[in-house]
């Protein structure tokens, strides 16, 4: 590009020359000199114009790269070797496999995870048996344990309520029987006393009486003595006792409850760990399982496989057996349905440039600024576009240029914005990744005026003129200039509609034979030598403000 505006702009000051040192000798040497600048000036090739009127549309053209708006980069998630590879160019579908690795080794730590899973589980089931037995034995255990605690209460409330209503009532039977009892043997030994003393009675029968008195009155002793203890109750050593087998009871009944709650958790570790065992196995040929279905590469959506670099100081790109990491893509996926060009607009007209933005009901997106993109490999053909993106930070224009192509191309500092505009239409036929394009972007239209090419107009110190046909003979005229854009100018007076003015063609090859000539003649100072050579006006400046972009298009012209 730059290579081209240098061509442009050395192209347009020999004509300008020509156009100077061919009209010099009118002053001096008359309609004889006029005559022969005419004929030199005509023997460039162009063609004739007639002037008309009509909208003049102020435009800005900006260079730019051809981008696909989707670009997938295919990356492995291991290192391998290739083992399929599609062609570089193929067209390919959504889903279709692009790039494999070999996946032997893989398959057979698959298949070791796999014997190792199943050990695993094994383990587990049997951890988780040997658990569901044990605390079934555990639970047995310690429901007799519960038992023994509670026949152990009972008792203890049994001894803790004597004497009852029953042993109080049968003490008091037991008083009142021996008392009946000696009070009927001392009855009977008071009636046979007299008659045995009066010798009624043997001694023998008295004796007897005797005998069953002192007997009654024994068993009513021993009667006391037993209602005594029915109704004290249980002895003290009874009662201790009984408060040591409760407490015994007890902290049994802990310990078992402690003791099988310490061999259930012992045991659930056990199951925890084999179950950790188990994940750990079944995480590892998960990740084996995606590396494998990994190791082909599909693509995500319809695209055109192109290789990538996979060296840093070399420029070699992937094949089969060749090993790939997983931090380097060895393949990009463009999708060239939708394109975009990545260019830059002056600060100038940054605020008059929008970009699409989502809609807030979750509609269609609203549409950025119109633009026009025209594919320099494809000439007259202009796509519609929108713009899609604005970088939020300013540039100097010439930050990616050389100090040597700064000074050659003559160019100011001035800030640009880098944009992005997207085609409307699709067109992966005749569209490529990398291809150089021109936007234009439309700034505003002024109505009827007259518009010449700028390749028609040179200016001399200022002073602007072109070739009219009056009277069927070339004229040279001045005229007055106003604004200009994509290679087209507005003349504002001088020029007439209907009149006809000499429009040169002037290709690349022109353009280097006439920087190549030697121009001879009267310069400003009056000395033999080239011409002194004057940058265009600012009035005959691009609209664009743009310093990459020629003056004026010296291949052909835009209407």
């Amino acid at each position: 590009m730059r290579v081209k505006l240098l061509l442009t702009v050395v192209g347009l000051a020999a004509l300008s020359a020509l156009l100077y040192h061919y009209a010099q000798p009118v002053a001096a040497n008359g309609a004889l000199a006029v005559e022969e600048a005419r004929t030199r000036i005509l023997s460039l090739r162009g063609e004739w114009v007639k002037v008309s009127r009509g909208n003049f549309e102020i435009a800005i053209q900006e260079d730019g790269e051809l981008r696909p708006v989707q670009v997938t980069s295919l990356t492995f998630l291991i290192p391998g070797k290739i083992d399929l590879l599609v062609p570089e160019g193929k067209v390919v579908k959504k889903g279709d496999a692009v790039i494999a690795l070999e996946t032997k080794d893989l398959r057979e730590t698959i298949q070791h995870i796999n014997e190792d899973l199943n050990s695993a589980e094994t383990i587990l089931e049997q951890a988780i048996q040997t658990r569901d037995l044990e605390a079934k034995r555990l639970a047995l255990e310690f429901h007799t344990e519960l038992e023994k605690a509670q026949y152990t209460v009972l008792k203890n409330t049994e001894l803790e309520a004597h004497p009852n209503s029953v042993e109080k009532e049968q003490a008091k039977n037991l008083l009142d029987g021996a008392e009946a009892r000696a009070k009927s043997a001392q009855g009977d030994l008071d009636l046979c006393k007299p008659l045995y003393d009066k010798g009624f009675y043997s001694k023998q029968d008295y004796e007897t009486k005797v005998i069953a008195l002192e007997k009654a009155r024994i068993e009513q002793i021993r009667a006391e003595m037993q209602a005594r203890i029915l109704l004290d109750g249980a002895l003290p050593y009874d009662r201790d006792q009984a408060k040591c087998d409760l407490e015994f009871a007890r902290l049994d009944w802990k310990y078992k409850l402690i003791d099988n709650g310490d061999s259930i958790k012992a045991l659930n570790a056990k199951i925890k760990t084999a179950e950790r065992a188990v994940t750990l196995q079944q995480r590892l040929l998960a990740k084996r399982s995606v590396e494998l279905e990994r190791s082909v590469l599909r693509a995500p959506h319809d695209g055109i496989v192109v290789y990538r670099t996979m060296g840093y100081r070399n420029n070699k790109k992937p094949e089969v057996g060749e090993r790939v990491s997983p931090w380097i893509a060895p393949i990009d996926l463009p999708n060239y349905e939708k394109m975009k060009v990545r260019t830059q607009v002056p600060e100038s007209l940054i605020r008059k440039t929008i970009a699409r933005t989502p809609a807030d009901d979750g509609g269609p997106p609203h549409p950025g600024s119109a633009a026009r993109v025209e594919i320099n490999m494809l000439p007259g053909v202009i796509y519609p576009a929108h713009v899609t993106w604005i970088d939020g930070w300013a540039r100097d224009r010439n930050s990616k240029l050389s100090d040597a192509d700064i000074k050659a191309l003559g160019l100011s500092g001035v800030k640009v914005f880098d944009v992005e505009v997207e085609l409307d239409v699709s067109d992966p036929k005749h569209l490529r990744e990398g291809f150089r394009a021109r936007v234009d972007f439309p700034e505003e239209t002024l109505a009827d005026v007259i518009v010449i090419p700028e390749q028609a107009v040179s200016t001399i110190d200022g002073t602007s003129s072109v070739m009219v046909m009056q009277s069927s003979t070339p004229t040279v005229r001045k005229i007055e200039l106003g604004r200009s854009s994509i290679g087209k100018v507005v003349v504002t007076s001088g020029l007439n509609p209907g009149e006809q003015i000499y429009v040169p063609i002037v290709v690349q090859q022109q353009v280097r034979e006439i920087a190549a000539t030697p121009q001879k003649g009267p310069t400003k100072s009056g000395k033999s030598g080239k011409p002194s050579e004057k940058k265009p006006s600012e009035k005959n400046a691009p609209a664009s403000n743009s310093p990459s972009t020629p003056s004026a298009k010296i291949d052909r012209s835009r209407p």
